[in-house]
């Protein structure tokens, strides 16, 4: 489902075969049609319309965008779609905005009503979250049947206020848990239509994952130290009692020696993320199921690093006018890594949800109807 953007999606790959076969199971390949030029169209009158009217035209822009993603996503030969209302999203940036106004006002006159909101914002933070949640699966739909998400603040509380405590209390050690269960009330809570996703994996892999990502990075930064120190022992600049830190050159060296070292190390700690979180979306993926179907992600981590660092690169040269091209293609990628194994009919399964709503009058309504702009 697009909502797994769920938080955007790399080179193009050649287009999977949208069906295959495998023992009882059917597979469903996830096929995104969209196009960077397609999509430059969409972008470019959103750019200009949000400068224009001062911002207010973006959330117009946000669903206009989205929409166009969804539309371009086909499973079994039926797209996705995304029916959220701009001006929802347009109050829950005013309110966002207006906080963020008010806290940093607080900060320059008041520091200690700062201080007693900045708590207060901690304590509002999971409620954020399922509301975020909670509207992106609303107003997404598959066969005319929406998606729903009922997660409730005190699981959020937990998970992301009181393990994230104490994964500072340990030093880290309960980091990898609290990502875990974070994910597990994610997907246990969102349902399709009346039936439930179910997250069958265990919280080792995370523990795996996170672990050998450490080790990596100490590794290359003692690799980067080792080459630090050994260009400071050959150089002059280091070496010479003569040359003075003043020195305009030797400040020029300096510099440049600094930024290039700063550079390094953000590259590997960029690298580290990127490689991390493409190990665990396809783990997520490959243990949710929802009632004999079940979803496989096979991304290969190298691929998606090159993709976005690739990107981030012509997005700088085309001083962001490759931003929808970039978009499109890390989309396509995950995508086309991205399938349903299908042990019955879709058709037959989104009916019988329907059905199900219907007799039990089960439709979901928040008082606040807001996106969060998160």
């Amino acid at each position: 489902m697009p909502s797994t953007d769920v938080h955007q999606m790399g080179p193009v790959v050649a287009r999977p075969q949208e069906a295959s076969q495998i023992g009882d199971l059917k597979r469903l390949q996830f096929i995104f049609s969209g196009t960077g030029g397609e999509f430059f169209r969409i972008w470019i009158v959103n750019v200009l319309l949000s400068i224009l009217t001062l911002g207010i035209y973006s959330a117009w822009a946000k669903v206009r965008s989205k929409q166009y993603f969804y539309r371009s996503t086909t499973l079994d030969g039926a797209s996705f779609e995304y029916s959220a209302n701009p001006v929802s999203i347009l109050k829950g940036r005013i309110l966002v905005i207006s906080v963020l106004v008010v806290y940093q006002l607080m900060v320059t006159f008041a520091p200690l009503l700062a201080a007693i909101m900045g708590l207060g914002l901690v304590f509002l933070f999971p409620w954020v979250v399922t509301q975020v949640l909670a509207f992106n699966a609303r107003y997404s739909s598959y066969r005319n049947l929406r998606f729903h998400f009922d997660g409730q603040y005190g699981e959020a509380f937990r998970y992301y206020i009181l393990w994230t405590i104490l994964a500072l209390f340990t030093l880290g050690l309960a980091y990898p848990y609290a990502i875990y269960l974070r994910k597990r009330f994610a997907v246990d809570r969102s349902r399709y239509g009346a039936t439930a996703f179910k997250f069958d994996a265990g919280a080792r892999h995370f523990y795996v994952v996170y672990v050998i990502a450490v080790l990596v990075v100490l590794g290359l930064f003692f690799a980067i130290i080792v080459i630090v120190g050994g260009l400071a022992t050959i150089s002059e600049v280091f070496r010479s009692p003569k040359v003075s830190p003043d020195d305009p050159e030797t400040a020029r060296f300096l510099f440049l020696f600094s930024l290039a070292v700063n550079l390094a190390i953000l590259a590997v700690l960029m690298a580290a993320a990127i490689v991390v979180q493409t190990v665990i979306t396809n783990y997520v993926l490959q243990h949710v199921e929802l009632a004999g179907f079940k979803l496989d992600m096979r991304m290969h981590s190298m691929r998606v690093l090159w993709i976005q660092l690739s990107n981030i690169v012509v997005i700088v040269v085309s001083f962001g006018m490759m931003i929808p091209w970039a978009r499109v293609r890390m989309v396509r990628y995950r995508l086309s890594c991205l399938s349903l194994l299908a042990s019955e009919s879709l058709d037959g399964f989104a009916a019988s949800e329907r059905q199900r709503l219907t007799a039990t009058g089960e439709e979901m309504g928040e008082a606040l109807d807001l996106d969060l702009g998160l």
